[in-house]
């Protein structure tokens, strides 16, 4: 499944960026799902939202794979060797901040069996192949972009739907 994403292949060194940014790690699990979160209602913006592991840049961070790792091994309890970045996505804008947020796809070696509770309320392992199926999404057209794809109970939407869309070229 993992051969029909769209994105670029990292650059070695990873790019280092002075200005804000945000960085998301896009995990797969063996290639076959993808790792989203809901956020905890109790962190400062998204409070709830459906998303993927990531957040600010920290003055530690030497590029934007650091951050996304860095975030994810923070909110998952991971282990940084569990995550192998290998791509990226274009950035994209959010409505909330004045910055851009950089997708960052990994593999992940082993899935997480617990998280932090501070920042995560629950994750969620996606099927691949469903979120491929443009069928399975609605366009709920309060803006151009707005597609979202349902999760149990739950509504992926914004930036994150924008995101698995392009990581499978669905325009």
């Amino acid at each position: 499944m993992i051969e029909n994403l769209k994105y670029k292949n990292l650059r070695i060194p990873s790019v280092k960026l002075s200005k804000e940014y945000a960085s998301v790690a896009m995990l797969i699990y063996q290639d076959k799902e993808l790792v989203l979160i809901k956020r905890s209602e109790e962190l400062p913006t998204h409070k709830g939202h459906i998303a993927f592991p990531g957040g600010k840049k920290e003055s530690g961070d030497e590029s934007i794979v650091d951050t996304a790792i860095r975030e994810a091994c923070e909110e998952l309890l991971l282990e940084r060797e569990s995550i192998i970045p290998f791509g990226m996505l274009e950035p994209i804008d959010t409505v909330e901040y004045k910055f851009e947020v950089y997708p960052i796809l990994c593999k992940l070696e082993k899935k997480p069996n617990s998280f932090n509770t501070s920042e995560v309320q629950e994750v969620y392992f996606v099927p691949l192949e469903d979120l491929q199926n443009e069928n399975n999404w609605l366009f709920r057209g309060h803006y151009d972009t707005d597609w979202i794809f349902e999760i149990r109970d739950e509504i992926l939407w914004g930036a994150t739907a924008k995101m698995v869309r392009r990581m499978f070229n669905i325009i």
